[in-house]
């Protein structure tokens, strides 16, 4: 399984429990608190790509200085 299909089963379930809670507690607390775990998951799957990368370059890499 890739990120695009961790991420697709992630957003599935996050919009069931984001249906639900429009159910009970009306359309806009649902829209955000979908909007609001997406932010989450976006975040944490940038940060994530981030600290994999590891390939920054700082001034000492820099050649010819």
């Amino acid at each position: 399984m890739d990120a695009i299909d961790e991420r697709f089963a992630v957003y599935t379930v996050v919009l069931f429990l984001c249906s639900e809670i429009a159910l009970m507690a009306g359309v806009a607390a649902g829209a955000a608190t979908f909007a609001a775990l997406a932010a989450g998951i976006e975040l944490s799957y940038w940060l994530g790509r981030v600290m994999e990368g590891g390939g920054h370059l700082g001034a000492a890499d820099i050649k010819g200085e």
